[in-house]
């Protein structure tokens, strides 16, 4: 049952709203078995989405329920880990509206922190500079703030890049500015701007 139904049913039964963190802690866990404890990823496959905007996270869940985003299996990484596979389009598909809100705006409401992870300092210069020409535009601040975009710097790179080759196969919807972008990135783009994200470690 959802947040806002459980709210509706409080007010007409007289049950103690308390109920309404209990479910909202159900299914934060949920998201929290492959995202991370408060949503940041220790796995660099799967993204945190800890600090990232109500806007991108609602969007994002939106568009797994229409597979609007690849929707690649993965084993859970916290908690009962015996779990089968699971993909967040079928995650997605079993969340309503008020559901996708409550979540977006808790996660929303906690820290980013950014992933410890190799990078090629020799690249971050380049990758500065595509980032300026090609995506500050969405994603401002270096990327380090969430804008019309996620915030990217600091992201997992692995999962950033995986992200990235689903865009040309239509796969991965993004805006048109975003996919005219990608086509025009070789394999020494995508590695300099991977390294500029990855150094944004504070």
């Amino acid at each position: 049952m959802s947040f806002v139904r459980l709210s509706l049913l409080a007010l007409v039964l007289g049950v103690p709203c308390a109920a309404h963190a209990v479910d909202l802690a159900e299914l934060s866990a949920g998201c929290d078995s492959c995202h991370g404890p408060k949503g940041i990823s220790s796995d660099s496959d799967v993204p945190t989405i800890a600090g990232q905007t109500v806007k991108y996270l609602s969007e994002t869940l939106e568009s797994f329920q229409v597979w609007g985003r690849p929707c690649i299996k993965s084993k859970y990484r916290h908690g009962d880990t015996s779990r089968p596979k699971t993909d967040m389009c079928k995650i997605s598909s079993g969340l309503a509206d008020e559901d996708i809100a409550a979540l977006s705006g808790h996660y929303s409401a906690l820290p980013f922190v950014p992933a410890k992870q190799d990078f090629d300092a020799s690249l971050v210069a380049t990758g500065a500079q595509l980032h300026e020409e090609s995506c500050e535009k969405c994603h401002h601040d270096g990327g380090s703030t969430a804008g019309t975009g996620p915030r990217l710097a600091g992201q997992w790179t692995p999962y950033m890049k995986m992200a990235l080759k689903y865009v040309p196969t239509g796969e991965h919807q993004v805006p048109r500015m975003m996919e005219n972008s990608v086509a025009k990135f070789g394999p020494d783009d995508i590695n300099a701007l991977m390294s500029f994200y990855a150094s944004q470690q504070n």
